[in-house]
């Protein structure tokens, strides 16, 4: 069972969480010493646990600092579909703890740090400091525009295509959270992982990547993938990282009131 205690790492400015909220929105240091507040709880995770399970009720958010997780659905004949992999300065049980119930499972594909966030705790900030409400209503427009590009990938995407694209989106994310160098990056899942992200056996991804790396578009060392030629994998990909990403809101500038 995971033990929860106090933070006693970074200052929150540099938690990836905040980095994140900072993009979208500029947070002033009352908004900050709140955050510093809900973060004050941190639960370590082994690879492999369950932090949610389908069914379960609702009781706390779980904020990564540290790790990968994967979110999925488990058929009834044994077949995984992933619908998300989780990152650093991702929230686990956000936006869908407007439930009552866990609609998917979430479990930790590394050790992972977590700031465990009861809901009430969530809500409560959300309701006294807007800059933060405003910044999280991002992170769900950003949920859902990575869902329908995944709708995209396995309705309309051939295999090479959507394997192509599913490489481009990973090395995005993991840069905007300081976990990839240049076009390289150490990728968290299995063959047979990735697979069920992209709709396809785990051999058939063995084939793809296989392809990508004759082509010259990509070449893999262990778990380590290198993007080669990153136009030409953009192009095969379909590939337009703004749905990932967004410019900041503007600061109002002096005289003006910002949102509290």
């Amino acid at each position: 069972m995971a033990v929860v205690r106090k933070t006693d790492g970074n200052p929150v400015k540099d938690n990836p969480f905040v980095l994140k909220l900072n993009r979208s929105i500029r947070l002033d240091d009352d908004d900050l010493a709140a955050l510093a507040d809900l973060l004050a709880r941190k639960v370590v995770v082994k690879k492999a646990k369950d932090i949610i399970v389908e069914g379960y009720e609702y009781k706390a958010l779980h904020i990564v600092e540290s790790g990968f997780a994967i979110r999925y659905k488990l058929l009834h004949n044994g077949k995984r579909q992933i619908v998300k992999i989780i990152l650093p300065g991702d929230i686990i049980g956000f936006p869908a703890c407007f439930y009552e119930h866990a609609t998917f499972s979430v479990t930790a594909i590394s050790k992972m740090d977590l700031h465990h966030v009861p809901l009430e705790a969530f809500t409560d900030l959300c309701l006294k400091r807007a800059n933060i409400a405003t910044a999280l209503v991002w992170f769900a427009a950003r949920e859902a525009a990575i869902y329908a590009e995944h709708i995209v990938d396995t309705g309309r995407r051939e295999p090479l295509e959507r394997l192509a694209h599913f490489l481009l989106e990973m090395l995005t994310r993991l840069r905007a959270v300081g976990c990839a160098s240049g076009n390289s990056f150490e990728m968290p899942l299995s063959q047979e992982g990735i697979g069920d992200v992209v709709g396809l056996s785990g051999p058939h991804v063995n084939r793809m990547l296989a392809e990508l790396k004759s082509e010259g578009l990509i070449a893999t060392t262990g778990h380590e993938v290198k993007i080669l030629d990153m136009a030409a994998l953009q192009i095969l990909g379909e590939f337009r990282p703004a749905y990932l990403d967004r410019t900041p809101i503007r600061d109002p500038g002096p005289g003006r009131p910002r949102a509290r």
